[in-house]
């Protein structure tokens, strides 16, 4: 295809000189008459015959325009087809990152295509130390990697790159050192592909949870193992246990994968004692709900009432050290045993949560508006109270299609703090409505993943749906029920009951909202409604704030704009601990599970 007009060069002005060339006849353009006139030959200029040296085998000297010479060595260091353009693709071209980055060019087809040539991969193969053979190349497979853990003492299960120590850390460390992850790869755990099916807190146990990952399925084991679980679970600490894998398809991702997840919570009955009438939250509740303490059952109300007086704590080495007299109420309060009627409201609180329902109340970040806090919870249970040790413990069994962060901590405790207030169960869809209101966080002690779910993966892969060739099998916890069942009373619950026993971490947490002065939880009251003071959005605040403000203006509330605004700042923090998290991870969707 001819160039267009203005991308043409024009022709040299040199004057065109008679050639004469050995066994030709010389030509001279005036003697063509009607005839273009001849082009004068293009000479390269390089280093072996450069612009002003003469040619051998033409008859006379050639005037050559330097100029022209210039563009003719240029084109030649190009190629000879000039048809066809270069060019290198580079960062930002669409190669160097992933093909997304700006400046990415359409290819063209036809003669004018333009011919993309790659650089080379920048990445270098580790360094071998002196003498250290070369090892084996062999494959690696995608495998969905079972196993469950104790999260007492780690920051959670999902890797971290700032050496924080977590589940899936040990879990990694411990296939490099099997040889199921090779040595060129053990140094980033991103080559591998590492996800899991849920990303539990920091504190919060698994029985069982899923990594998908690639990985050798078949290192060579050391002498006595048969399996490659057994070889690993030398490895890691006690706490976590690797049950087994399966090769999965290609496509297996854990946390996508995973259509459900099953988790408990467990927490002592004496989490739904009420409030003492000398609590700030007791003395609130009566001048909001008169007569709440007679919608509580009587033996709650009796036990509370025989209390004694809670003692300040000191601060000892920069930590609060429990009063004696303190101490020997938490004694008491472990011999409580819940009544039934505690326990019939506890469980109608709990069921207001079945279906699909907007919970932009129970998680961290997303407004009513965020079309991805609306979530299905399948199935809620409340079991019967077991006595493990002294304590009396009550558990939860949420069944939910997905979860966002800090959602199940959330939940429970609104049903903790709605049954022990006496507040109705309409209180719980009042929360689903556009109102913010601050709820707290239950401890994490007591939360625990029973297993995720793969029930439309597996159904896939059973039928082969979809054109699916690979024979796989189903990713099935159920193959190890015993071992589970077992791991969680001895890593779990009895390392719950001990650290109850021992840091009392749900008395503690009782006490922190029995004397909480916050408006923050004024929704706990008998009307099962949300006050405007509990309105914790942006717009409630400054109303609030301007009403307060005009009021001490016109003298009528002397200080009371300076209380509102204290008491805006103690929500506030309340809530900060929930704002502590990755906010482009959230966004991302990493957090939930």
């Amino acid at each position: 295809m001819e160039a267009p007009e203005s991308a043409k060069r024009p022709r040299s002005p040199s004057p065109i000189p008679n050639i004469e060339i050995k066994d030709e006849v010389s030509v001279n353009p005036a003697d063509a008459e009607g005839q273009p006139p001849a082009k004068k030959p293009h000479v390269e200029s390089t280093t072996s015959a450069p612009s002003d040296t003469p040619i051998s085998g033409l008859g006379g000297e050639v005037q050559v325009d330097p100029e022209e010479a210039m563009f003719n060595a240029m084109s030649g260091e190009n190629g000879n087809d000039s048809d066809k353009k270069k060019k290198t693709w580079g960062r930002g071209q669409g190669y160097g990152n992933g093909g997304k980055g700006k400046g990415k060019e359409r290819e063209k087809k036809g003669p004018d295509a333009v011919r993309y040539e790659r650089r080379s991969n920048d990445w270098t193969p580790r360094e071998k130390k002196e003498g250290e053979e070369s090892e084996a190349r062999l494959p690696k497979r995608r495998c969905a990697l079972l196993v469950g853990y104790c999260g007492t003492g780690y920051s959670g299960m999902q890797i971290q790159t700032h050496g924080s120590r977590t589940i899936e850390g040990d879990v990694f460390a411990a296939l490099v050192k099997a040889g199921a992850i090779s040595a060129d790869n053990a140094n980033d755990h991103r080559k591998s592909d590492v996800q899991r099916a849920a990303r539990t807190d920091a504190g919060v146990h698994a029985a069982g949870n899923c990594i998908s990952l690639k990985m050798i399925v078949e290192p060579p084991l050391p002498e006595g193992y048969k399996t490659l679980a057994e070889y690993v679970n030398t490895i890691l600490p006690d706490q976590i246990r690797m049950w087994g894998f399966v090769r999965t398809v290609k496509s297996f991702n854990a946390r996508t994968a995973a259509d459900s997840r099953i988790y408990e919570y467990l927490l002592p009955s004496y989490c739904l004692l009420p409030p003492g009438r000398d609590d700030p939250l007791g003395k609130r509740l009566d001048r909001s709900s008169p007569g709440w303490r007679d919608l509580l059952g009587k033996e709650a109300v009796d036990f509370i009432d025989a209390a004694p007086k809670f003692e300040p704590e000191t601060e000892e080495d920069g930590g609060k050290v429990i009063n004696p007299k303190n101490r020997g109420e938490f004694e008491r309060r472990r011999g409580w045993r819940v009544d039934n009627k505690t326990l019939e409201r506890f469980r109608e609180l709990i069921a207001q949560y079945k279906g699909t329902h907007n919970f932009h109340n129970f998680t961290v970040g997303k407004p009513f508006n965020d079309r991805t806090v609306k979530r299905f919870m399948i199935k809620l249970e409340v079991k019967d109270p077991k006595v493990y040790g002294d304590i009396e413990w009550i558990s939860v069994q949420i069944h939910g299609q997905s979860f966002m962060l800090h959602q199940i901590r959330k939940m429970i405790s609104m049903a903790m703090l709605a049954c022990r207030t006496a507040s109705p169960p309409s209180l719980i869809p009042e929360t689903f409505g556009p109102k913010r209101i601050h709820v707290p966080k239950a401890p994490p002690l007591g939360l625990l993943l029973e297993a995720p779910q793969f029930g439309v993966y597996n159904t896939r892969i059973t039928t082969k749906a979809n054109g699916l060739q690979e024979d796989r099998d189903p990713v099935d916890f159920g193959l190890y029920g015993q071992l589970m069942h077992d791991f969680k009373v001895k890593w779990i619950y009895e390392k719950l009951r001990e650290e109850e026993l021992q840091s009392h971490v749900f008395h503690k947490w009782m006490r922190q909202m029995d004397c909480s002065m916050s408006n923050g939880l004024a929704f706990l009251n008998t009307q099962g409604t949300i006050p405007p003071e509990a309105d914790l959005s942006k717009g409630a605040k400054e109303a609030r704030r301007a009403a307060a403000i005009a009021a001490r203006a016109a003298g009528e509330g002397e200080g009371e704009g300076e209380g509102e605004a204290e008491k805006d700042i103690a929500d506030e923090e309340m809530d900060s601990e929930d704002e502590e998290v990755d906010m482009e991870e959230l966004k991302r969707g990493e957090w939930e599970g």
